[in-house]
């Protein structure tokens, strides 16, 4: 009996184990189950993939023409190691970058009207550890999030940017194991712009204690757009008339702002972004295929051309692959949290460069 034949028993053996078979084929060399529904088919599923990974292979579950089919691959385990020297070298650019960021603000002409007697250096320093905290709080929500779920990821790959703009665009961790269920996709997404948009919010709270209220006109300034929490914590705590006052953010507020602008971008429901992941757990791969195009539609009427194109082509070459189980539905309170706090936080993180 050959090797091959030996695996298929196996296999099917352990299936078996788990689920009543109704059909079994062999479809392009691959072991294809049709089962029958069960109302614990989430956690069946679940601790079938479990044993099977450990014999390296491969469960995915799928509903098609109404029956479900279980298909069993090859998995020699991992989607690639992390690189912990990159991740270094790229954290000391992004801290590079940060820090001259931070310097340019900090030793603005406005500031030398407004504050000619500020300590220049503390301000960098702490413009430096508030972003650092939004962006990385934002990825220590993923991997904790992955952590409980026992899905492997890489360190944070930070991630430098324009000292214009703040010197960042945010950090990534990358995904070494498969996401099994849509509820540990949802968990796994929404987590990072959760904690993200939590530390946001009292970076920004403050900063904007730290900001200065100017008379109208008394220095030049560039305006920036901001989101609508942005302009609720202002009336909440720096509250001024902006009839014959200014105010001059402190660059710990604008790195608040950024972690407000990169959670927006993160949230929108394409491909592999945060949204894109609660999205598709929401939602399912049938509509999510809709939504990802309106998201896409966002980006480019807030401002963000080349970010939607970049959103557009991952769509449209990559998509989202979904969980290994797309057919157990995501958990009742995942769903309500969902579908409440996933529209509200992108509507509060709004943020256009065109109005």
């Amino acid at each position: 009996m050959g090797e091959s034949m030996i695996d298929v028993i196996s296999i099917e053996a352990i299936v078996r184990r788990f689920f009543n078979v109704e059909d079994f084929s062999m479809q392009f060399g691959v072991p294809t189950f049709i089962i029958s529904p069960t109302p614990d088919l989430k956690l069946k599923f679940k601790s079938l993939y479990d044993c099977m990974k450990e014999s390296g292979y491969l469960p995915i579950l799928r509903k098609h023409d109404g029956r479900i089919v279980l298909r069993v691959f090859r998995f020699e385990g991992g989607f690639g190691g992390g690189n912990r020297l990159a991740a270094l070298v790229l954290f000391i650019a992004t801290l590079a970058t940060i820090t001259y960021s931070g310097y340019l603000q900090v030793a603005s002409l406005s500031f030398d009207i407004v504050d000619p007697k500020r300590n220049i250096p503390m301000n960098i320093v702490l413009y430096v550890l508030c972003l650092l905290a939004v962006a990385g709080l934002h990825e220590f929500g993923h991997k904790i999030a992955s952590k409980i779920h026992n899905v492997e990821t890489s360190f944070p790959y930070f991630i430098p940017g324009p000292p214009e703009i703040g010197g960042t665009m945010g950090a990534i961790i990358v995904q070494r194991s498969p996401v099994v269920n849509r509820d540990q996709l949802f968990d796994v997404g929404f987590s990072g712009p959760l904690i993200g948009f939590s530390a946001a919010i009292l970076v920004s709270i403050l900063g904007l204690r730290l900001s200065y209220i100017i008379p109208k006109g008394m220095i030049y300034a560039v305006y920036i757009p901001v989101p609508a929490i942005f302009d609720i914590l202002v009336h909440v705590f720096r509250p001024l008339d902006f009839a014959k006052y200014d105010l001059l953010l402190h660059p710990v507020a604008f790195a608040g702002w950024i972690g407000f602008l990169v959670t927006f971008i993160n949230l929108m429901p394409v491909s592999q972004l945060d949204g894109g992941h609660v999205s598709r757990a929401l939602f399912g791969e049938r509509y999510y295929r809709v939504i990802a195009y309106i998201g896409v539609l966002v980006l480019m009427f807030s401002g963000f051309l080349l970010m939607a194109i970049l959103a557009l082509f991952m769509h449209i070459y990559r998509g989202h692959p979904g969980p290994l189980d797309d057919v157990s539905p995501l958990s009742f309170k995942r769903r309500v949290l969902g579908l409440i706090l996933f529209p509200a936080i992108i509507l509060l993180c709004f943020t256009s460069f065109y109005y």
